[in-house]
């Protein structure tokens, strides 16, 4: 196991090699001229897949407890048990009903084929990111040259944090990350029905709400948006019911929009735990920050929209809001990590991608060589002192960024946007 951990540890280091040197090797390459878009597309797509193939058959393990929550709700979900209201599954699945059909049909593919659960269910995440390259590649393409935009599907191809949240960690950002970035790309009659699939794979795609629905003009149109926004979630939940469980809307509900995980884990949140544990009279800091810091992350987030992100068109204001979430939240889990890369690739900003990339990576990769994928890091020292002095500090820089990232998006006269027209 020592050794695999090492030669992934080593390919997700050449990743980040190639993510900083892509620029400089593709600066004399006349793209164009040497391969017509088809094969530009093939190559997007095969890169993607190729970068994520390897590891993911490489490792023969993931986050356990993300890995073995996905097996459990898989085989309720061939079983048809109810989800939502088992002791079994609390905390498991805080999502709405869509993502499971894929996890019960990968338990069943395990089963079959004898391949292990984790390299089956990992590939619908890295099937997600191949779409997300190609995605940006073939939008981008309408506004900015060829060869900018077979970069930007390149950079997000080879961006380490993508490959180690889809193909290490086995998690499932990328795909409501797509739906979201297929609302931004969309005619206003199926673009609300884009955002309520990536709603309901994941409830995060809401934070994209707002930009997009003030990107239309006329409250007709935007009663429309709205509507096929909460027909998704509405149709999903029914197919739910109907089929597997009657679940009624409410205890479902409650679960999804009550899940409040990872307090303390990154930002001020991590500086509140540290002061309330070291200095006399602090002592309840960290406790404000649990009872009250989902209004504070939702009030900084509405303030960021009234005074900047509202100004802007779709696809700028949602990477301002996604900026300011990671600057402002008191809750965060590691994949989480994945949403800006996109959104950045978008709106052009590789100088911040940089930065926000080798941070993050060298955060990551500590923390899924160490933790995630192989808990060696109670071996240096007792859980969880571990997490909070050996773990959570390498998100600091990271964070910091962010911070840095989005002050500069909040006093920016004129930031670019690569939104709907």
């Amino acid at each position: 196991m020592n050794q695999i951990l090492f030669l992934a540890t080593l390919w997700a280091i050449g990743l980040l090699v190639a993510f900083i040197t892509l620029p400089v090797f593709l600066r004399r390459w006349k793209v164009g001229a040497l391969i017509p878009v088809r094969w530009l597309v093939v190559l997007i797509v095969g890169v993607t897949l190729i970068v994520r193939l390897v590891p993911n058959f490489l490792l023969p393990v993931g986050a356990g407890f993300d890995i073995e929550s996905y097996q459990i709700v898989g085989r309720m979900i061939l079983a048809h048990k109810d989800i939502y209201a088992s002791a079994e599954t609390m905390n498991r699945h805080p999502y709405l009903p869509l993502q499971m059909y894929w996890l019960g049909l990968a338990v069943w593919l395990a089963d079959v084929i004898r391949i292990p659960f984790v390299q089956i269910v990992r590939l619908l995440p890295i099937a997600s990111d191949a779409a997300v390259a190609l995605a940006l590649f073939l939008y981008l393409h309408r506004s900015i040259s060829l060869k900018d935009a077979f970069l930007a599907g390149l950079l997000y191809a080879c961006n380490p944090i993508s490959v180690l949240v889809s193909a290490y960690h086995g998690q499932f950002d990328a795909l409501p990350m797509l739906f979201l970035m297929l609302a931004i790309m969309a005619s206003i009659p199926s673009a609300g029905l884009w955002l309520g699939l990536g709603i309901l794979i994941k409830s995060w795609p809401v934070l994209g709400l707002p930009s997009l629905l003030f990107g239309i003009q006329g409250w007709k149109e935007r009663s429309l948006f709205l509507a096929q926004v909460a027909v998704m979630p509405v149709i999903g939940i029914g197919v739910y019911a109907m089929v597997f469980h009657p679940t009624t809307f409410v205890p479902m509900l409650a679960y999804v929009l009550g899940y409040n995980h990872g307090i303390g884990a990154w930002g001020y949140a991590y500086v509140a735990q540290l002061l309330s544990m070291s200095v006399p009279g602090w002592d309840g800091m960290f406790s404000l920050v649990v009872q009250n810091g989902k209004y504070l992350t939702l009030g900084a987030l509405g303030i960021v929209w009234l005074a900047r992100a509202r100004w802007q068109l779709p696809a700028a204001g949602i990477l301002t809001i996604l900026v300011a979430f990671f600057a402002f939240t008191h809750a965060f889990s590691i994949q989480y990590l994945v949403w800006l890369i996109p959104f950045a690739l978008l709106n052009r900003e590789c100088r911040w991608l940089r930065l926000y990339t080798v941070t993050g990576f060298g955060y990551m990769l500590w923390t899924y060589m160490t933790l995630i994928l192989d808990m060696r890091v109670t071996q240096w020292m007792p859980w969880p002192q571990a997490d909070w002095f050996l773990i959570r500090p390498t998100a600091v820089p990271v964070w910091l960024i962010t911070v840095l990232w989005a002050v500069e998006r909040l006093r920016a006269v004129s930031v670019g946007s690569l939104g709907r027209q």
